[in-house]
């Protein structure tokens, strides 16, 4: 998967935050700010952690030109001091802005919005990482925030984590759902199997080890442990070998940054964790400005 920022999300995004955010243009700004004010600002790190999401910045000028012309973003100059998926400092200065200074106050609440989330999701997802150790690929779920999947998954790759599927159709996941309305897990990878394009992943997801030694002879790509102990899997391992089975294993289900490394210290190649997206912390930024 590219590590390549995604433009045309971000700016879709960008698009319905400015106009949920701005309307058609800042009232207090228009009444408050003597003409043609213009303004020095610093967007700084009040917290350690990693950054990501920067090159949002400049397409929330070009977008709020496009809404508020005019604001003058068009004449806002941004400078980018920090490193794209780099650790940054308490304190440290993150962007700078030099500019109209009502065009900077409306561009910073949707900035900051997304830099502090994306930013939250890669520091994170690099915990988590550090937690589990280089034998075991941390991976993040589906459970994103509407809207901004493509987003949050780039920020867990920047910060130099591992995405599962994109969604619904990159890749064959067979849940406990699915096996129950196809009569089983095995009936339902079997169909899988024989229905897939190409090389598309069969992930198959067992909630016992009898389920899972049902697969240990078909060519999955990897069978999710859903809800196992760390004993169990450590279990499923050593039947997954002993069968010679060729898919690898992911861990899932209630994992946390406290109990991480006992799950990879199991045996699993991969372990899966909602709260890389789901339950993130933001990163905490501010916008400081001062005259130009």
């Amino acid at each position: 998967m590219s590590d390549a920022f995604p433009i045309h999300d971000a700016r879709t995004i960008i698009r319905l935050a400015l106009a949920e955010d701005c309307g058609n243009g800042d009232v207090t700004c228009r009444l408050t700010l003597p003409p043609h004010h213009t303004s020095r600002g610093r967007i700084v790190s009040k917290e350690e952690g990693v950054i990501a999401g920067l090159p949002l910045l400049p397409l929330v000028l070009e977008e709020l030109e496009q809404l508020v012309p005019d604001a003058g973003a068009s004449k806002v100059a941004l400078t980018i001091d920090a490193v794209e998926g780099g650790h940054v400092q308490r304190g440290q200065v993150i962007a700078r802005f030099e500019g109209p200074t009502s065009a900077i106050l409306q561009a910073e609440r949707v900035s900051l919005n997304l830099l502090q989330r994306l930013s939250g999701t890669a520091t994170t997802a690099v915990r988590y990482q550090e937690a589990a150790g280089r034998s075991c690929k941390v991976l993040d779920t589906r459970k994103t925030t509407p809207g901004l999947r493509q987003l949050e998954k780039y920020a867990i790759r920047v910060a130099g984590g591992h995405n599962h599927r994109m969604g619904l159709w990159d890749a064959i996941l067979i849940k406990e759902n699915h096996a129950r309305a196809a009569g089983g897990v095995r009936a339902a990878s079997l169909s899988a199997l024989a229905g897939r394009t190409g090389k598309m992943p069969v992930i198959v997801e067992v909630e016992t080890l009898e389920q899972l030694e049902s697969l240990c002879d078909l060519p999955l790509t990897r069978v999710l442990l859903d809800n196992f102990s760390p004993e169990e899997i450590h279990r499923a391992v050593e039947l997954r070998n002993a069968r010679q089975s060729t898919f690898s294993l992911e861990a899932s289900g209630g994992i946390t940054l406290a109990t991480i490394a006992e799950y990879a210290k199991a045996g699993a190649e991969y372990i899966s964790v909602g709260a890389l997206t789901h339950s993130v912390k933001a990163l905490d930024l501010s916008l400081l400005l001062e005259d130009a």
